[in-house]
């Protein structure tokens, strides 16, 4: 996999579709299938654009992607057909090196993949915290994570 600095002329409708293909299974369990809004509808509320952002590409395809803002991982998402191949692990370990350091992650509490992969590059929870989905207006309740 080859990661590339985000162009969102070439990849904006790419980072949508794994967006829209993942979101589901990471909302699974932690919150009802009403709160999945796509991302062309939220990623001005959730500032996407204000965070540096990289995609993964493998064999000319986008397959995932990172943002980060400072300290914080912000998005982490590899499409559904292309999950348990290393991918998300290699993006995380990526912008694990350019992140500020300490670095955080927010998960949904129920997202046990992602925690179990969070765990595996060192981090861990140090709080439970509530909030909100926008624009779905759903309560949720995530772990804090840090390294």
């Amino acid at each position: 996999m080859n990661i590339k600095n985000f162009s969102i002329d070439k990849h904006w409708n790419s980072i949508c579709e794994v967006h829209d293909a993942s979101r589901p299974g990471e909302l699974d369990g932690s919150a009802p299938k009403k709160a999945f809004v796509p991302l062309e509808k939220c990623y001005k509320t959730e500032s996407l654009l204000n965070d540096k952002i990289y995609v993964g590409i493998v064999s000319e395809k986008v397959v995932g992607f990172v943002a980060f803002n400072h300290s914080k991982i912000t998005w982490l998402y590899v499409h559904p057909n292309y999950q348990k191949k290393g991918y998300g692990r290699k993006l995380l370990k990526f912008v694990m090196n350019k992140a500020e350091k300490p670095t955080s992650v927010l998960v949904l509490n129920r997202n046990l993949k992602a925690i179990k992969l969070y765990k595996s590059e060192g981090f861990s929870i140090v709080q439970s915290k509530k909030g909100t989905i926008p624009i779905a207006d759903i309560d949720v309740e995530c772990f804090e994570m840090k390294i």
